[in-house]
């Protein structure tokens, strides 16, 4: 599923980067569109000042350029070296910035010189002296420094448009005999006497500026409406000064006065309509700029529409919702940088500059000739000059498809929310709130078991704050107070009905808990009553889990009862239906040997149950008592192999020892953990699945425990949790028909936990697994034994002698009889069924020399723990062992009828 919604979004990319090439390219394709529409401009622009006429004011702007720059070139003639503008036309400047600064270093005195001279002045001139101060003040070394700042720059501005215009407006400077001094033209006397041509309207005429620097305007050639309209244009410039008019009014009192050109004439030839509109002609060359593709209409109209396409498409395509388009962090981006973005873009988009710049190099070849200037091959600038293009519309329309795209959010999300989550001023406006809420909720999380110096600190010095401000009021602090009382008994008062309204919610689930409804759960913010809130919750938890604790102890009695019950009745039921068979006349001698056997092994089998069933008890009451030795875990376990090797080959299933080389010693008690050993590889013979394998595993970890596992396949379903399984009379057959007790892994548990140990089950489908581990290091597997046991092994001195009968003593074994193994040359196992006499042992078999009555049969009083453990193991239906000659409960059920 996740990849299928991860290639849904690649694919939504994908169409959106698609999109916006295709769109880039069909704008590109359209520049020939712009360009007819900007001629079309053009075209009816330049006929429309025709009609209208002209009052000549640009052509008016560049002679007056002309001359100025003019003027500057024959002055640096005159000097014979390079002048700065203000040198040219503000002589006097740089003398005086020089002695400003000779005067702000300190360098002269003068400064000294001229306060006691304005002192003496004052007190005659009064006022006037005054003023001279205020002047004084105003043009210092910085305003002075300013002026000729202006005047360079102003210089290079006539420099730029002399050089612009000089192939359209011709010029030749007439000395005092009507001789030609300078020219922008080779030949100026031919140029000049030359009759002017009539088709293109051209016009000549004589500019002349007096010794005053005053303008005339004299000689002019052409038709006699462009001279009244001439004439009209350069009357603004008869006394003109281009300082004053970029300056302040105090231009006129800093001592510095402009000082154009002087007893110079000049005279002028030139086609007006190159003039005219800013320059505006059909030539290709001045067609192609910015203004006339942005003035046609072109630019906007193909811009707009794919402009919409985007827009319609950013819209649509987050609203399918497989895309999964918007839902990144770029896309999540807060409404001021996004707009300031968007502002960014709509001054180079929007306003067209750039945009139009780029269209008019590409379509006059101005950038492929940049490009070829850098030595590229002719089609790879064709190639750059279209990836240039490209590249510059795919990030401008990705850019407004990603700004749509996130504008989107204020539909989907809603304008309030919107304003709350992506707004800079929402989220603002939310900390002032969260902040003014806290400080006015201040002891709704006040944590009760700390100090309180520090939370009426900060009320008393809030409060402090605000009273020294009301105070700072004078008299209307009186009317701040009544105000901040009437605030102060609002949140008081609101403060208070909140506690109330929690205190009776927490009251409330009290109530509830004491009637019996261990359910109830307080979801409200309770604030100042949390604590309580958290030690209720805990409460009711604690009572909910010993409701549980003793439902469970109530149905384990029962359970405990009921299979206890079961499992005595089988075997006494079989002894009573024997003594009732012995006790009628006619059962013939080897008839009642075979009785007398039955109740034999019937009577050993519910006295080792009884046994086991006391283990059990003993091990969780703690009142077990161990022999602790060092003890070889490998070999004990080879031993157990030996001894069950005929039920673990008769079971069917192959068992695989994975045993370490060398000695394990652990310090345990041996005959336990035989016992630990003993049930679980009897529980894997029994409940296995024949055919199987089964794995009984030792490894020493790195931590210095012994990790000892058994694994192997069930043969039945296991319908019980692992738990469970270790449970007293909990049996893997529910159905009970296999042998046993269900307390073999009871036993083992408990024999594995009082040592010290841990064993664990593991059920995976039909798996079974059982892991036991212990600390190998005697020393503190010693030391944890004998804390856990201590006090079990207190109470068990002080109990056992007046709670156990003589043969449960401490250091007594009980008698279970000669030890008997299957499968031994003595006793060869016969094919026919239990009850013959072939499963009779020699002191059973009548006639033999061994043969004891029922009366002569006594327990030894000394027997070896090898005789009792294996004694033990031969009656022990826990152990899960198949013992030749054993009635099964089958047949116990069978003869019970008979």
């Amino acid at each position: 599923m996740d990849t299928r919604l991860k290639n849904n979004h690649k694919i939504g990319v994908l169409i959106i980067v698609l999109t916006v090439l295709a769109l880039s390219a069909a704008t590109i394709g359209l520049y020939p569109y712009m360009k007819a529409k900007a001629a079309e401009y053009v075209s009816v622009r330049t006929m429309r000042l025709q009609e209208q006429g002209s009052d000549y004011s640009d052509l008016a702007t560049q002679v007056m350029n002309f001359s100025y720059e003019i003027w500057h070139q024959k002055k640096q003639e005159e000097e014979g070296g390079v002048l700065s503008y203000s040198q040219t036309f503000l002589p006097g400047l740089d003398e005086k910035i020089r002695t400003l600064r000779e005067e702000e270093y300190g360098m002269t005195d003068s400064r000294v010189a001229v306060q006691d001279s304005a002192m003496a002045d004052e007190e005659i001139y009064g006022d006037a002296v005054s003023v001279q101060d205020y002047m004084d003040s105003e043009f210092d070394l910085d305003y002075y420094q300013q002026l000729q700042s202006t005047m360079n720059s102003l210089g290079k501005d006539w420099e730029r448009y002399y050089q612009r215009y000089n192939a359209s407006l011709f010029y030749a400077v007439i000395d005092e005999n009507g001789g030609f001094q300078r020219s922008n033209v080779n030949k100026p006397g031919e140029l000049f006497r030359a009759p002017l041509d009539s088709a293109k309207k051209e016009i000549g005429f004589t500019i002349e500026f007096t010794s005053t620097g005053s303008l005339k305007v004299s000689g002019f050639e052409g038709d006699e409406q462009d001279a009244s309209r001439l004439l009209q244009a350069m009357g603004r410039f008869e006394f003109y000064d281009p300082l004053a008019v970029r300056l302040s009014d105090s231009y006129r009192y800093s001592g510095m006065q402009f000082t154009g050109p002087r007893d110079i004439k000049i005279m002028f030839r030139c086609v007006p309509d190159l003039f005219t509109g800013s320059g505006y002609s059909t030539s290709d060359n001045t067609l192609l700029n910015g203004r006339a593709l942005l003035n046609g209409g072109g630019y906007y109209t193909v811009a707009g529409g794919i402009l919409v396409i985007l827009m319609v498409l950013a819209l649509a395509l987050p609203a399918v919702r497989s895309f999964r388009l918007g839902k990144s962090a770029l896309c999540r981006l807060s409404f001021e940088p996004l707009s300031l973005i968007g502002v960014g873009w709509m001054a180079v988009i929007g306003e067209g500059g750039m945009p139009a710049s780029l269209i008019a190099a590409t379509l006059d070849g101005t950038l492929k000739e940049e490009i070829l200037r850098a030595e590229f091959l002719p089609w790879t600038a064709d190639l750059a000059v279209l990836a240039i293009n490209l590249l510059f519309w795919a990030v401008a329309y990705g850019l407004f498809f990603w700004g749509i795209m996130c504008y989107r959010a204020i539909f989907s999300m809603g304008p309030w929310r919107y304003f709350k989550e992506r707004t800079w001023l929402g989220r603002f406006l939310r900390f002032i709130k969260r902040w003014c809420c806290n400080a006015l909720n201040v002891f709704n999380e006040t944590d009760w078991d700390s100090r309180s110096t520090r939370i009426l600190g900060k009320a008393v010095i809030g409060n402090f704050i605000i009273l020294t401000l009301i105070s700072c009021l004078w008299f209307w602090g009186i009317g701040a107070l009544i105000i901040y009382s009437c605030v102060l008994f609002y949140l008081l008062n609101k403060y208070w009905g909140q506690m109330q309204k929690k205190y009776r919610i927490l009251l409330d689930g009290i109530n509830q808990m004491a009637e019996g409804d261990l359910n109830v759960e307080i979801k409200e913010d309770l604030g100042i009553f949390n604590p309580f809130k958290e030690q209720l919750s805990r409460i009711q938890n604690g009572f909910k889990k010993a409701v549980a604790q003793e439902v469970k102890s109530e149905r384990t009695k029962s359970e405990l009862i009921t299979n206890v019950s079961h499992d005595l009745k089988t075997p006494l039921t079989a002894i009573i239906t024997y003594v009732n068979l012995l006790k009628q006349e006619n059962v013939t001698e080897e008839e009642r040997r075979s009785y007398i056997q039955v109740l034999d092994q019937k009577s050993m089998r519910l006295k080792v149950l009884i046994e086991d069933l006391f283990e059990v008890s003993k091990a969780s009451s703690g009142t077990v008592t161990l022999h602790p030795e060092h003890v070889d875990i490998i070999s004990l376990l080879k031993q157990v192999r030996f001894e069950l090797s005929d039920k673990m080959s008769a079971s069917g299933i192959e068992f695989r020892f994975n045993l370490p080389e060398g000695r394990v010693i652990l310090y345990l008690d041996s005959q336990k953990t035989y016992r630990i050993f003993e049930n679980l590889l009897v529980n894997i013979a029994k409940y296995g699945m024949p055919g199987t394998r089964a794995y009984i595993q030792v490894v020493r970890e790195p931590e210095g425990y012994v990790n000892i596992s058994m694994r192997n396949v069930s043969a039945q379903e296991l319908n019980v949790s692992p738990e469970e399984l270790t449970e007293r009379f909990v049996r893997g057959d529910s159905s009970r028909n296999t042998e046993g007790s269900g307390l073999g892994l009871a036993i083992a548990r408990s024999f594995v936990e009082v040592q010290g140990g841990s064993m664990k089950i593991e059920v995976e489908d039909d798996l079974f697994r059982v892991v036991i581990r212990w600390k190998e290091n005697a020393q503190e597997g010693k030391e944890a034994r004998e804390g856990q046991n201590q006090e079990r092994q207190n109470q068990e001195r002080q109990n056992q002698e007046g709670s156990l009968g003589a043969e449960e003593k401490p250091g007594m074994e009980v008698y279970r009889g000669p030890e008997v193994k299957p499968g031994m040359e003595d006793y060869p196992r016969p094919e026919g069924k239990p009850g013959m006499e072939d499963y009779l042992r020699p002191e059973e078999k009548p006639g033999t020399e061994d043969y004891l009555s029922p009366e002569e049969k006594t327990e030894p009083e000394n027997s070896s723990p090898t005789e009792d453990r294996n004694r033990e193991n031969l009656w022990s239906p826990q152990d899960n062992r198949i013992i030749p000659g054993e009635w099964d409960e089958t047949e116990d059920d069978e003869s019970e009828n008979r």
